[in-house]
């Protein structure tokens, strides 16, 4: 059975990753916190750490002898990274590189990463995104992230490092923190089942291709073992773009009740489109997501109920 570390596994999205790699591999989480909502299933190792300690890091790939390492840590988001890019050097990028290196030393073969389909590109030049779009990040965030993507390059080059690279828009769903400050669906869910305010930057037209989490999860399965898709970029989204007005149009629709929204000035850091082309995806690995909207919206306001979110 592979060995697999997730860093970032007790996230958002690495935490459903853990759960659906479980039982097909050795997995070994590696975060600097414990999950949030509920364990990880029974037999996933747990290594509390930062990224930045070198030693932790390379001790624990080799000890285990991991193959795969699937590298989703990532501590800032588009707005505090643009507001403080040397912070988000040295928490990300510096953390990033100092991974890849002890990957080299101890032989670890692939390294998928969760890079940022909403970022890299930046302004779209045309309607919908393919992987070939210019990339052109207009916030700090998407400037580090494509900049991973380059050192993942290099390192393939240089020595033989074998990656893969996804580019998801929007994902939501359980687990995601209602209380963050991305994460539209679900942040604008929790505010409406509360009867709080939803706060929208701009008027409103701001679009993006939302997808339900466990959507993307198996080409990610599928990238850590095989030949599929090695050292390529592959883009998922929800291949449909919803303004942000539209969204919570649908979310009244599914909830049942109207929604008070608050508009404010809009944000240079936001793109104003992105609805990404995942033929590539498709091709590959099979792969189209399969939830939609209404129904995501469903599954997490009743994921939050019972969690006892509303409370």
């Amino acid at each position: 059975m592979a060995t697999i570390l997730v860093t970032g596994g007790n996230g958002f999205i690495g935490s459903h990753l853990v759960d659906r790699l479980a039982g097909q591999a050795s997995v070994i989480v590696f975060d600097r916190r414990e999950r949030r909502y509920d364990p990880p299933p029974p037999g996933v190792r747990v290594v509390t750490g930062s990224l930045s300690d070198r030693d932790l890091v390379r001790n624990v790939l080799t000890e285990f002898g991991v193959e795969t390492v699937y590298h989703l840590a990532w501590s800032s988001i588009h707005e505090t990274a643009t507001r403080h890019p040397v912070a988000d050097i040295e928490a990300n990028l510096l953390p990033t590189v100092q991974l890849l290196d002890a990957c080299r030393e101890a032989g670890v073969r692939r390294v998928v990463y969760v890079s940022s389909g909403g970022t890299v590109y930046g302004t779209p030049c045309a309607g919908t995104i393919a992987e070939d779009h210019p990339t052109q990040p207009i916030n700090a965030y998407g400037v580090t992230k494509l900049t991973v993507e380059k050192y993942l390059g290099a390192y393939h080059h240089l020595y033989g490092l074998e990656y893969v690279i996804f580019r998801p828009s929007v994902p939501y769903g359980p687990r995601q923190n209602p209380l963050g400050r991305q994460g539209a669906v679900t942040v604008f869910l929790y505010r409406a089942l509360r009867g709080e305010p939803v706060v929208i930057f701009g008027d409103g037209q701001t679009s993006r291709d939302f997808f339900f989490v466990t959507d993307m999860l198996e080409p990610l399965v599928q990238a850590g073992s095989g030949t599929a898709g090695v050292n390529r970029v592959f883009n998922l989204g929800g291949g449909h773009a919803y303004s942000l007005n539209e969204l919570v149009a649908t979310i009244e629709s599914v909830i049942g009740r109207s929604v008070t929204v608050r508009y404010e000035p809009a944000r240079r850091i936001d793109a104003p489109f992105v609805c990404l082309d995942c033929k590539a995806a498709r091709r590959t690995f099979g792969w189209h997501p399969v939830t939609s909207l209404e129904a995501g919206i469903a599954r997490t306001a009743a994921w939050m109920q019972a969690a006892k979110l509303l409370s």
